[in-house]
């Protein structure tokens, strides 16, 4: 798992410059629990309505040799939802209560992971962990893993106070060490991304009609 975070570290940082916004004209309002989840809630009805009611045609086509097919994309975000949810749990709430110094580095993050970690401009090789190797035989299979994982996040997010959320912070993500809070917008901003990758898939020409 620790290793399969670093690589996203290493893949991803160029998502985030992109998306730094050259001079904003006032701060961007800070983000709350109702906000966490609300995002977690509305990602996840996104991916779920992507691979909904796809045909086995549908569900295996892929753009190009080198493309990922729909199921393979959704096999990715479940493993990754899996991944993010365990580094939470397992790892980030398990640090000491964070230093002033560490809260401080972590101060305004959230709007460069909302802008930058869906942006698709860039495109990387996800890492070998959570590389597709068809686990699920149908997008009900892939939605109903996915589920379990972000209904528990979410019962996660609803269920712990936001201070507590902000007072542990652990790394390591493109930006650096980031709070559990943080930790949980970028997972549900990793969905978002590679939610926008089925439908890439669906528009292209040659999909499947049915």
């Amino acid at each position: 798992m620790k290793r399969s975070l670093l690589a996203l570290a290493v893949l991803l940082p160029t998502l985030v410059l992109a998306a730094e916004p050259a001079a904003p004209a006032k701060a961007a309002a800070p983000k709350d629990s109702k906000f966490l989840v609300d995002y977690l809630t509305q990602t996840q009805k996104d991916f779920l309505k992507s691979i909904d009611g796809l045909s086995e045609a549908q569900w295996k086509f892929k753009p190009a040799p080198d493309r990922w097919s729909v199921a393979e994309v959704a096999e990715h975000i479940a493993l990754s939802e899996d991944m993010f949810g365990e580094n939470i749990t397992g790892k980030v709430l398990k640090t000491p209560a964070a230093t002033a110094e560490q809260k401080a580095k972590t101060q305004g993050l959230e709007e460069k992971i909302l802008q930058g970690i869906p942006d698709r401009t860039n495109k990387f090789k996800a890492p070998e962990k959570l590389q597709p190797a068809s686990k699920f035989t149908s997008a009900k299979e892939a939605a109903k893993a996915f589920n379990a994982r972000r209904e528990a996040n979410i019962a996660l997010a609803k269920g712990t106070p936001e201070s507590e959320l902000r007072s542990h912070v652990s790394g390591p993500s493109p930006m650096g060490d980031l709070d559990a809070y943080q930790w949980m917008l970028f997972m549900a901003a990793h969905s978002k991304r590679h939610t926008a990758q089925i439908e890439e898939v669906k528009a292209d020409p040659s999909f499947p009609k049915k």
